[in-house]
């Protein structure tokens, strides 16, 4: 067993990877401390592992409706085990946000050596603003109650501390074989980019784990073309494999795309930091030792072929990234103004330099020109590209239900990201930039995700349903009302849908008017309510008509009714449950509604 003297577990849970880049930063605090810290996602740690560390914290966002996130569900379980000693954790002490794993720990007999913190991306000042306070309090915690050995201060913030992960071995390799053959540096037109090549990201396949071969069959913009937004309906076929395991797609789940890079932007990241000459040698990732668990790369590649795929150049730099960047920056100015970025003090400017800006990380380095990460330390300074998760919204009977050959067809509803801020060049989100370029025909990798708190199947259809969505939100709900329909006398489905425009905006329209004729040959209704927000001088929203037809509502709550929401607004989603509880509870006893609200199912798909 490990030695347990100074020594920090720093687990995870995280979809969007908010909660990996805080456990990543409170890992370097702990090492900083002289702690012997250890950083790895929740699903990959036993329990035994706990016991092996003198302090674990805990850092794990929420997704869906409070549940946890798909990096932590075998760990939960393994937490719930029955046979678990009420004590087996008596030793440990721990940190969590999340109030029932607070609860299931303290059953276990851990203990909390600092009080939890829990933060929001609609606080204030977001995540970062509660963040840093608690960070400072943890390292004042450590110091007074775990002060390092005699004769060790902290590592200074402005010292660099060893990388996590390095390519230091492959690369230390292409010296060694330099000596032997000419390894002088190739020239654009030996290069896999050429002078004339399209700027397409590249093909082939990442080795995603579970992943599976999917095929665009379908790329169709259904805004018009005109149209400020571009909103595509992109379909796919997944083959099943031969194990005989196949994509099930229900409401609620997801297909996680993996973008990749456009050769233009990396071969611009090459120049910034001087990396010609090693760009298009053969590495031997094999050679490195441990790598991130979520590097999707063969063992044999390239450093451009893992700017290609794998690392996200384009992404808006967090603090712990531009604090990375002042270690290799020979200008004091620019290193100066790189730390400040990263500051408590600084949090506004930093907010209006990144976030409300929409800087990229290339953008950034090429605005601090002297800033020359080396190549080694690729991965451990750089952000990974991570899968873009969207709800399936799949449309009839087929699409729900995999063909006889176990092959899925699985449909998404993409909004292209594409707008302005105070910088010149519009901002482009990577996965659309990259799934806009990809023509029926292309293959990629993916993976599925299915839904954790299911609102489907023989029995939810016989409760009412009620959605409430707007934007591409309206993709699980196509989905579920299909899937409701394929069952014998579903329960009525009353659905709001809003949106800017409905000459462009409005998706599905006329297959609104199908499900409803279908709905009704079944004896039962499917009604549409639609609020189009710019049609009219007086903007109208989903939540307004919701409070409106609040006497229909009346009438379907008491039947355990299915409250869904979905669309991209935490702020839509608390007005229109305000505009259901609110009415219900003023007409009438308010201990008995509030009783019979309990009893409804009210299910969120917010991003």
């Amino acid at each position: 067993m490990a030695s347990r003297e100074r020594s920090v577990l720093v687990l995870y849970g995280s979809e969007t990877g908010n909660a990996q880049d805080i456990a990543e930063e409170l890992g370097r605090l702990c090492q900083r401390l002289h702690f012997k810290s250890l950083v790895e996602e929740l699903d990959a740690a036993e329990l035994s592992l706990l016991l092996q560390h003198q302090l674990v914290i805990f850092v794990v966002s929420t997704t869906g409706q409070g549940d946890m996130p798909h990096n932590s569900l075998l760990f939960w379980k393994r937490l719930l085990r029955k046979k678990l000693p009420p004590n087996c954790l008596c030793r440990l002490k721990f940190n969590w946000a999340a109030r029932k794993l607070v609860r299931r720990l303290d059953q276990l007999g851990a203990t909390t050596f600092l009080d939890a913190y829990e933060a929001d991306e609609q606080f204030p000042d977001g995540i970062d603003g509660s963040f840093v306070r608690w960070a400072e309090e943890l390292r004042r915690h450590l110091l007074e109650h775990y002060p390092p050995p005699p004769g060790l201060e902290p590592i200074p913030d402005d010292t660099i501390l060893p990388a996590r992960w390095s390519l230091g071995p492959a690369l230390r390799n292409l010296s060694e074989k330099a000596e032997e053959v000419d390894l002088s540096p190739l020239t654009l037109g030996d290069a896999s980019i050429t002078p004339t090549a399209p700027n397409l990201p590249p093909p082939g396949l990442l080795p995603v784990p579970s992943g599976w071969t999917a095929t665009l069959t379908k790329n169709e913009r259904l805004t018009p073309q005109e149209h400020w937004q571009d909103v595509r309906l992109a379909s796919f076929d997944i083959p099943g494999h031969p194990s005989g395991e196949r994509v099930r797609c229900v409401p609620g789940d997801c297909l996680t795309l993996y973008p990749k890079n456009f050769p233009l932007d990396v071969q611009k990241l090459i120049d910034l930091m001087g990396w010609n000459n090693i760009a298009d040698r053969p590495l031997d990732l094999a050679a490195c030792g441990p790598l991130p668990r979520n590097l999707y790369a063969p063992a044999s590649c390239t450093l451009r072929d893992l700017l290609l795929n794998n690392i996200d150049i384009t992404a808006i730099p967090r603090r712990s990234f531009l604090k990375s960047m002042s270690y290799f920056s020979s200008d004091p100015y620019h290193r100066e103004r790189l730390l400040e970025f990263t500051m408590p003090e600084y949090m506004d400017e930093y907010f209006d330099y990144a976030t409300r800006a929409r800087r990229s990380i290339i953008e950034v380095l090429d605005e601090f020109t002297s800033v020359k990460v080396p190549a080694e330390r690729l991965v451990d300074v750089f952000p990974l590209i991570r899968g873009r998760d969207f709800s399936i919204a799949n449309g009839g009977t087929a699409a729900i239900h995999p063909s006889q050959d176990g092959a899925a067809k699985v449909d998404l509803l993409v909004a292209m990201v594409k707008y302005r801020t105070i910088l010149r060049k519009p901002r482009e989100g990577l996965c659309s930039r990259y799934l806009a370029s990809l023509v029926p025909g292309a293959t990629l990798r993916v993976s599925y995700k299915p839904v954790l708190s299911p609102i489907h199947g023989a029995a939810n259809s016989q409760r009412p349903l009620v959605a409430m969505a707007t934007g591409t939100g309206v993709a699980p709900v196509r989905c579920l009302v299909h899937e409701r329909l394929t069952h014998h006398a579903p329960a009525p489905m009353v659905i709001f849908f809003g949106n800017r425009n409905r000459a462009a905006d409005y998706f599905f329209e006329d297959e609104w008017r199908a499900l409803s004729e279908e709905a009704a040959k079944k004896k039962t209704e499917l009604v549409v309510f639609t609020a189009f927000s710019r049609d009219q001088r007086e903007k109208i929203y989903v939540q307004d008509l919701v409070r409106r037809e609040a006497p229909r509502l009346e009438e379907l709550i008491p039947q355990k009714a299915i409250f869904a929401v979905c669309g991209g607004s935490t702020r839509m989603a608390d007005s229109c449950k305000r505009a259901v509880f609110d009415p219900f509870t003023e007409n009438g006893d308010e201990v008995a509604r509030k009783e019979m609200l309990g009893a409804i199912t009210w299910w969120q798909e917010i991003w």
